[in-house]
């Protein structure tokens, strides 16, 4: 099966509403580290690439580059098509390496590795489709018959009612697992974390102590907020804090995990298998890579080797089709993260414009398809909206 062509379209919502962190006039002591600072964040130019590599057998696989990479059609077509047209594209693992070492002088994270995820999901949705499997069966078969899933839209933007209102409806439809995102941090003083908190205790006692309830300040606080955060957010039985500070804090992550309070989550902003290492080694419990960011399908099967061998648990960050595949099939993943469709549409939910096959939840949880490879067909309108 030889590699024809690759191509990659580069897509992006203009009419995604800009959204706005803007710190109080004043800040007390403390602040949010480098990656968290309140500043108003545009529109992303750039919400998602979708990856084709065309084969001299008629099939094509499709792939994702996700993390708003305004690079990844530049790189792919311009670099890493040289690399792979002409070859087989069933030597995944040969294919793989190919890209990494041949792009090192620029590449090794970021941006590059990005692209690569990718091609690599792509490369795995041929494997599946040459042999009329999905990926799930390539990789040893399900490990579970139906995926729970974990709703990852809650947040305090519209008051706190409307929070309790769209928690407990999804608990009416079936979810067992809910992600609440933090507003506020250092700079919002002592009154803003008592706001947080009195948020967090209404949302436990609106959804009940039976139903898991995670937390994501998305790297906005520092390690003294964190862990008097932590010492007070215990009570209210949180399955995970997600990323409370700049991911390139180990020390920190280090410390926070041997409070022995709430168990950490980190890794959608890292980088191949072996920044996971040190996250492993830091404490953290759930391993939150993000497959079109992290090098793909390939290197997500690398990372959860990494975590069976030290009793980790691994989290997909982002849900769709090539993450539910893999959770399915190994046992290290109990859970997958839900976007929903929405309106106006942000960016982790355009691709429920441009691909076509993605299963909806019932009951909080999804079955994944049946069908060869990822299971995702191209929508050519869609694409034509969007394309940038």
């Amino acid at each position: 099966m030889i590699i024809t062509s690759v191509r990659a379209r580069t897509l992006g919502n203009s009419g995604h509403t800009p959204v706005s962190f803007e710190p109080p006039p004043t800040a007390p002591l403390g602040a949010p580290g480098p990656f968290g600072s309140s500043v108003p964040v545009p529109a992303e130019p750039v919400a998602l690439t979708v990856v084709e590599i065309e084969t001299d057998t008629g099939l094509t696989g499709i792939g994702t580059v996700g993390g708003r990479n305004i690079g990844a059609t530049a790189i792919i077509e311009g670099h890493l098509s040289q690399l792979l047209i002409g070859e087989d594209a069933t030597r995944i693992e040969w294919l793989w390496n190919r890209m990494y070492k041949s792009t090192h002088q620029y590449g090794m994270r970021g941006a590059v590795i990005m692209a690569m995820s990718g091609v690599d999901i792509a490369l795995w949705d041929l494997a599946g489709k040459r042999a009329n499997l999905p990926v799930y069966d390539l990789i040893g078969g399900k490990t579970k018959d139906t995926i729970p899933l974990y709703l990852s839209t809650l947040n305090s933007a519209a008051g706190l009612d409307a929070l309790l209102a769209a928690a407990t409806a999804a608990v009416d439809d079936g979810f067992r697992a809910l992600k609440y995102f933090f507003a506020r941090g250092p700079n919002h003083g002592p009154a803003g974390m008592r706001e947080e908190l009195e948020i967090v205790r209404e949302l436990r006692n609106a959804i009940g102590p039976d139903i898991q309830l995670m937390l994501d300040p998305h790297f906005k606080w520092d390690l003294p907020y964190a862990m008097r955060m932590f010492d007070r957010l215990v009570e209210f039985d949180i399955a995970w804090i997600e990323e409370p500070i700049p991911i390139d804090d180990l020390d920190g992550h280090e410390r926070l995990t041997n409070m022995n309070a709430i168990a950490l989550a980190a890794g959608e902003h890292s980088r191949t298998r072996f920044d996971y290492v040190a996250l492993i080694n830091a404490g953290v419990y759930y391993l939150q890579p993000d497959m079109n960011r992290v090098g793909g399908f390939s290197e997500l099967l690398k990372i959860c080797g990494l975590a069976a061998s030290h009793s980790r648990a691994v989290c997909p960050h982002q849900g769709w089709l090539h993450s539910y595949h893999l959770i399915a099939a190994t046992s290290c993943c109990p859970i997958g993260e839900f976007f929903p469709r929405r309106d106006p549409i942000p960016g982790n939910s355009l691709l429920w414009e441009v691909l076509d096959g993605e299963p909806q939840p019932v009951n909080g949880s999804i079955d994944v398809p049946d069908g060869p490879g990822f299971g995702w067909t191209i929508n050519e309108a869609g694409m034509a909206r969007y394309a940038i």
